[in-house]
């Protein structure tokens, strides 16, 4: 009954929504206009206090850049690559040695130079085809909305660290497609009355855009975060009201997930309950109350935390 009564007063919370400019497509869509905090580079999504030391990881290729073996090839995978060159940044971050840098930048390097182009955007391709189940494969070429964010992420922090204006002008085509809702290589979309969210219109950074609507929440939160690192890094207000239009759609629909006294799903199509995903959304829901000092999602948190216990 306490949870249940929580739940009722946290959702009375949730009544809102303003007119947002989504780059020249202005729309009724739910924003909570969320105050931002300043987080020290420290606290940003993926830094920790220790050391990563990824940049010794195999396999690579001959530059030390990480691969992706997967069924019998080896791939640049846009999110792994990614991943490589925040840990390596944070890393560098704590001792100054360029080694750390030097494989960041190496990283993205890496992984532009098998981007797709389209008009002033650039999109970061899996060239590998992915099986999810008999039913649904992602064929290659396929883009991911978190694989965007990741490299926007990426490529301001190098900014941050360097101040090449070269890595600001691939930032900024990065960030262009965070409002490309019409193309074929779309990753974010603008849902109204969808079946799976419900009434109304929000703002969605989209893991897997191909195939059925699955709305995966680590996904489009990390995704996500680099839209924060954008606005954190270069005070940038597109990317501002981009991030509080999602978290304000995660804000709104993130007891979906919920499974009282089990695992959360992993997405809202096939609610398929995974441990680890589990642990990453109560990780992720608590950055999201630290970023914005709204303690919702924090409270979401403890609730996933109540109904299936992990360790941190």
């Amino acid at each position: 009954m306490k949870s249940i009564i929580t739940i009722l007063i946290l959702m009375l919370a949730i009544s809102s929504c303003d007119m947002v400019d989504l780059d020249q497509k202005t729309v009724l869509i739910t924003d909570y206009g969320f105050d931002l905090n300043e987080l020290d580079y420290s606290r940003l999504f993926k830094n920790r206090d220790r050391l990563y030391n990824s940049h010794q990881n195999a396999p690579a290729d001959s530059e030390g850049v990480q691969l992706f073996l997967y069924e019998g090839q080896y791939y640049y995978h846009p999110v792994h690559l990614c991943y490589r060159s925040l840990e390596a940044l944070n890393d560098y971050s704590k001792t100054n040695d360029n080694i750390y840098l030097r494989h960041a930048e190496k990283s993205m390097a890496a992984l532009l130079r098998n981007a797709d182009r389209y008009q002033d955007m650039i999109y970061f391709p899996y060239m590998f085809d992915f099986k999810v189940s008999e039913d649904l494969v992602y064929l290659a070429p396929w883009y991911s909305g978190m694989a965007q964010g990741l490299a926007l992420a990426a490529y301001s922090r190098l900014y941050y660290f360097t101040g090449n204006e070269e890595y600001t002008a691939v930032a900024d085509s990065i960030l262009r497609t965070m409002t490309d809702y019409d193309s074929p290589y779309s990753c974010v979309k603008i849902c109204t009355n969808h079946n799976l969210l419900g009434y109304g219109t929000y703002y969605w950074v989209d893991e897997y855009p191909d195939g059925p609507d699955r709305f995966v929440l680590n996904g489009s939160i990390i995704g996500a975060m680099g839209l924060y690192d954008h606005w954190w890094v270069y005070g940038d207000e597109k990317s501002r009201n981009l991030f509080s239009a999602e978290l304000s759609t995660v804000k709104d629909h993130v007891l979906k997930y919920r499974n009282v006294g089990a695992i959360s799903a992993y997405c809202l199509l096939f609610r398929n309950q995974l441990e680890n995903y589990h642990l990453v959304h109560i990780n992720l829901l608590n950055k999201c109350t630290e970023i914005t000092e709204d303690s919702y999602f924090t409270q979401i948190a403890n609730l996933f935390l109540e109904d299936y216990p992990v360790k941190r």
